[in-house]
């Protein structure tokens, strides 16, 4: 019975411990409210240990408190992004639906702990590739006790800090050119378990060359240690041979397809070319589709 007894004071005592460090943490001047949900319950020892930050991100996380804690004092109601990131401006849009059901396919066929790293591509410029993974990140982050990461390749376009209004340096570039700390380059978001690292400042450099470093692929192999799931926006099959480099480093590749758009021949080709580099196809994702009710549509000034 004292053993009993033993525990039952310290179950008392630890959540007495953490409502003090909760009211602490309410309490504190310029706290910002939490959002009503997407929060992670995730302990701090799994928290990726970065010191960037996001726009309305808040205060830096207190050592030692949880994560509901931190998010508590870490974000904020309001998240300015690109109006097609619906799946954080319309959370209830029947695009975002369609986002959770990718994000569904993607989870029951593929475990993170197998298929952690996917590389979203398209044939062409102007498919929504970049829109794609911008909301799929966002929807993927929906899902408790899992930490995401939107990674931008694209150094030409770098659509990541368009699309979430972030600073775009440092970046990804950054970081492979010795001039920035991975932790430095990644930025937290209000989403609380959502992560950003944008392309960068480096355009002077060879995209190619960079990518096929033994610094990339050292990077890569961070990432997939501090992340249980990471979206890499690549450059389009079609324009580049980066996507090739980025896809031996990632678990595989989703391919994002126009409707009423890109020629299916053109498809087939782009499917052919990431084949015979043996780079895994997981599938692909419909965009621009007619959907009833949707009022979301790509139009000349959306992002690749």
């Amino acid at each position: 019975m004292g053993r009993i007894a033993d525990a039952i004071k310290k179950a008392k005592d630890e959540r007495e411990r953490r409502q003090r460090t909760a009211d602490a943490i309410v309490n504190m001047p310029g706290a910002a409210p939490a959002m009503e949900s997407l929060t992670s319950n995730s302990d701090a020892a799994n928290e990726p240990p970065l010191s960037g930050s996001a726009p309305n991100s808040g205060s830096t996380p207190i050592p030692g408190a949880t994560e509901a804690e931190r998010f508590a004092i870490g974000s904020s109601a309001v998240w300015d992004v690109h109006p097609t990131v619906v799946a954080v401006m319309e959370r209830s849009s029947i695009i975002t639906e369609q986002y959770r059901a990718a994000r569904t396919w993607l989870l029951r066929r593929y475990s993170p702990s197998k298929m952690n790293c996917v590389a979203i591509t398209s044939s062409l410029p102007r498919e929504g590739k970049s829109v794609t993974t911008a909301n799929l990140a966002a929807v993927m982050a929906e899902v408790r006790h899992m930490n995401v990461l939107a990674m931008d390749c694209d150094f030409r376009q770098c659509s990541m800090a368009k699309l979430f209004k972030m600073p775009n340096s440092p970046g990804l570039s950054d970081v492979l050119s010795g001039r920035a700390t991975l932790n430095d380059a990644i930025q937290r978001t209000p989403l609380g378990n959502l992560y950003i690292l944008t392309g960068g400042g480096s355009r002077d450099v060879n995209s190619t060359e960079l990518l096929a470093s033994r610094s990339a692929a050292k990077v890569f192999d961070e990432i997939r240690e501090r992340f249980h799931y990471t979206l890499v926006d690549t450059p389009p099959v079609q324009c580049l041979s980066d996507v090739g480099v980025i896809g031996a480093l990632c678990s595989g590749i989703v391919m994002v397809v126009r409707m009423n758009k890109t020629a299916s021949h053109v498809v087939r080709q782009s499917l052919h070319r990431l084949q015979a580099n043996n780079l895994p196809v997981l599938g692909c994702i419909a965009a621009d589709c007619s959907v009833k009710g949707a009022r979301y549509e790509y139009d000349g000034k959306d992002h690749n």
